[in-house]
């Protein structure tokens, strides 16, 4: 398949930069982040699932390219398809009994609305995400097995979902791999709309017995340039908590087959200059990019290292999608390198004590350049 820049690249760069505002919707299980008439993002909190997680989580100019896309039955291809992003999705001309995540086919686009043929009715494009712009790897419950490491559909590490925090080795749980679940407590929409919007989770990490280990809170910024910024916070409510050194963890985003640097080469590039996976995990570097297209649409992602975090964090940056950031892993990440540390292992105490990181997670169009990402990163870090 040919890779396209796809240089709607004024457009989508003057869309997604200079956008008034971010507006928050908050349903029963869900908090869905829309720029304009566009979602960038839902946050979920299902009950069901072990951990809390963003997805799905989409590019700048999505719209445009969907008007524009057409249906595929190339296996693994977005087409004509949108994912709902709504647990009460703007309908008209019918019902039906959507859940968000499920991905329904387009026929007709008439202003914001989007015939879905199969259904009988239209849908509002505030409701959904066009999987040609989606840069988050669905949820597959029942995966075909036996698949090729490069199929398109090929489907490993079920607890990669979307965009999620949590870290291995916490008392010897590993909560990276979901042998731990993390509890949602409470959803608060701390500012609806605006430049940024913000909301603030806060997540209980529970071990075996059933009490809490971990307190996580967490304020979640979403910019109009498709910027997130993640400040977590830790403490010990009940007891001392050992963090043992570990690389899996502990902010994170899993991208789609398709950008895969395994399939599509990147670039996967460090603020240095650095190139390739092979070349950037494990390092510290203030930003590391992660590009590849989407039905040959190229996007970016950026995850970024905020400069008073307490100390630097490593890259887990892997060449099958899985793109994270971990304070917890030096000794894991330069075992046997020239700059091989001993392993960090931390015990948070139930006194007061806090562990407090910020990250943050860039999306953007495959135009953007390692100095359009310095600007946003200079954004990232002096911002409150």
């Amino acid at each position: 398949m040919r890779i396209l820049f796809a240089f709607l690249t004024p457009l989508l760069l003057a869309t997604s930069l200079y956008s008034a505002e971010v507006t928050l919707e908050q349903s029963p299980e869900s908090v869905k982040a829309t720029i304009g008439d566009d979602v960038f993002l839902v946050f979920q909190f299902d009950k069901n699932r072990r951990k809390p997680f963003a997805l799905p989580v989409t590019g700048p100019g999505g719209f445009e390219l969907l008007k524009s896309a057409k249906a595929s039955e190339e296996e693994g291809a977005a087409g004509r398809k949108v994912i709902i992003a709504d647990e009460s999705p703007k309908l008209k001309g019918g019902k039906a009994d959507f859940k968000i995540g499920d991905e329904v086919e387009v026929g007709k686009i008439e202003e914001n609305w989007l015939e879905i043929p199969a259904k009988k009715l239209w849908i509002h494009r505030s409701s959904v995400a066009p999987m040609v712009s989606t840069v988050t790897r669905q949820i597959n419950d029942n995966p075909t097995k036996g698949l090729d490491r490069k199929h398109p559909l090929y489907y490993d590490h079920p607890h990669h979902k979307g965009i999620w925090l949590s870290v291995d080795e916490i008392e010897g749980i590993k909560f990276w791999n979901e042998d731990g679940e993390i509890k949602n407590q409470s959803v608060e929409i701390v500012k609806k709309s605006g430049n940024p919007a913000v909301l603030k989770t806060v997540n209980h990490w529970v071990g075996t017995d059933g009490k809490t280990l971990l307190k996580e809170e967490t304020t979640i910024s979403v910019y109009a340039n498709r910027l997130l910024s993640y400040d977590v916070t830790f403490t010990a409510p009940e007891q001392d908590v050992n963090i043992r050194d570990t690389k899996e963890g502990m902010f994170g985003i899993r991208l789609p087959n398709s950008m895969r640097e395994m399939i599509a080469g990147g670039p996967v590039t460090n603020a240095e200059g650095a190139e390739g996976t092979a070349a950037t995990w494990g390092r510290t570097t203030n930003w590391i990019d992660y590009k590849g297209p989407v039905d040959g649409h190229v996007f970016g992602v950026t995850i970024m290292d905020h400069p008073k975090n307490p100390w630097k964090s490593r890259y887990h940056v892997r060449n099958y999608g899985l793109f994270s950031i971990n304070p917890f892993g030096a000794g894991a990440y330069t075992k046997g390198r020239d700059d091989e540390q001993p392993a960090h292992h931390r015990v948070l105490k139930p006194n007061g004590e806090k562990l407090n990181f910020k990250y943050g997670l860039y999306v953007h169009g495959g135009e953007t350049t390692p100095d359009d990402i310095n600007k946003v990163f200079k954004q990232f870090a002096k911002a409150k």
